[in-house]
């Protein structure tokens, strides 16, 4: 059911904190007197963005402490520059590693951050696409106009021809057909009542008159829509008479506004953020890509924002603006702030968390990474790649070691010339 909570294993827990998190705003502007989804999801936003912003605040930093550092990421590719052997790849990939270890660098911290957002992006749009589920004062102005609807006779063929004849087949598939008994404490009551519920929050003044028309055989419903509709109007009312349950649609309405705003707002967040170059070559083409997708960003915040509620835009669009702000205001603080103090705090804190890792045997994600690929013990590749040209000679011996005869002659007494003296007294065939 559309109006039902979300009862999954993953997204169920946090819809419900989410919804109570709103409820309770909304409650609290409620009892100031005012009645506003709007203000409630602005608000909403806000404290969502305040509770994410410690995850957004380690990835900037990260990106600002391995920009301080591309020095030392420099030195690394000049060392192993025009070198394309893998041996010479790996033991780059590996000291660059070890680099980033050291400040305690996480290039999965901002993988870590968008893994954690869209959870409760999903949670976000559950509790504003189905706000009378989560909010039993807003829930309450339609539950008396939904229970005369079912108590109203073939109620269930009158309310489904009116879905689809309005154009709103996705509510027309959910509708639950009305059981015998329509008291709301039944299971199958409730279910009936929920689908009901999930129509009439669909419907503005204009719908509203036309399902008084469609019911008219029972005056119960048409008076009961009389006597709530300006407080649901009330409570569901934007600027400009923006209905926030419906969606803006490709309509030149004064809603369009709203995708409009949630565009604009993502794309200054994206100009706002910086791409940081690191050094590592590998990981700037990486970032490089990841930008040129992050362009098709505000395109598609401004389609989803049309089609869906406009509440749900309003979100996007205050959740895209605060970002831009704090991209803006990190930005400043970085550009003025000792960054040579930050680094330096930042190692002293990364060596105890090695130490740490270290003593409890733990390896980190990169290293585990790098076994299943290597199909090695992150440990073993160091050893050899520092110990691949050792292995390469302590495999000779003097009996079958081959000198250069292009090469200037040894040092006598030298170790080649008494290889060479071996050599040419095992060739002499006396031993045999």
């Amino acid at each position: 059911m559309i109006l039902t909570q979300n009862s999954g294993i993953i997204m169920g827990p946090i819809t419900k904190l989410l919804g109570f998190i709103f409820n309770a705003i909304y409650n609290l502007f409620n009892g100031m007197g005012v009645e506003s989804i709007a203000l409630s999801i602005v608000v909403f936003t806000i404290i969502i963005r305040l509770i994410l912003f410690p995850f957004s605040l380690k990835t900037t930093k990260s990106s600002k402490i391995q920009q301080y550092l591309k020095p030392e990421f420099n030195k690394i590719n000049k060392k192993y520059k025009g070198k394309k052997d893998q041996e010479s790849m790996l033991a780059q990939q590996q000291e660059t590693r070890e680099l980033q270890e050291k400040y305690g660098i996480k290039m999965t911290q901002g993988c870590l951050t968008s893994l954690i957002q869209f959870p409760v992006f999903i949670g976000l749009y559950n509790v504003i696409q189905n706000i009378p589920a989560y909010v039993p004062k807003v829930r309450n102005l339609y539950e008396p106009i939904a229970q005369a609807i079912m108590d109203t006779n073939k109620g269930y063929s009158l309310l489904k021809g009116f879905t689809e004849s309005e154009k709103i087949p996705r509510l027309t598939t959910k509708l639950v057909e009305f059981a015998t008994s329509t008291d709301a404490t039944s299971g199958e009551g409730l279910k009936s009542l929920n689908s009901v519920i999930d129509v009439l929050y669909r419907c503005n003044e204009s719908l509203f008159d036309k399902l008084a028309s469609t019911f008219s055989s029972n005056p119960q419903v048409g008076q009961l829509i009389a006597e709530n509709q300006d407080k649901i109007t009330r409570v569901n009312q934007f600027i400009f008479g923006i209905n926030l349950s419906e969606a803006p649609g490709f309509k030149l309405t004064p809603a369009i506004i709203i995708p409009i705003a949630s565009f604009l707002c993502q794309l200054l967040a994206m100009i706002a953020t910086p791409m940081n170059e690191t050094g590592d070559p590998q990981q700037d083409a990486q970032m490089k890509s990841m930008r040129r997708t992050m362009y098709f960003m505000p395109i598609m915040s401004f389609l989803v924002t049309v089609k869906a509620p406009a509440g749900l835009g309003i979100y996007w669009a205050v959740s895209a603006f605060i970002s831009f702000l704090i991209a803006v205001f990190t930005n400043l603080y970085y550009d003025h702030v000792d960054m040579e103090k930050i680094v330096e705090k930042q190692k002293l804190k990364a060596e105890k968390e090695i130490a740490k890792r270290k003593a409890s045997g733990k390896k980190t994600l990169s290293q585990r990474f790098t076994e299943a690929a290597m199909g090695q013990p992150a440990e073993e590749q160091t050893k050899s790649s520092s110990n691949s040209t050792l292995s390469k000679y302590g495999n000779m011996n003097l009996k079958n070691y081959e000198a250069d005869q292009t090469a200037e002659p040894p040092k006598k007494g030298s170790l080649a010339d008494k290889a060479n003296a071996v050599k040419r007294f095992n060739d002499s065939g006396v031993n045999k």
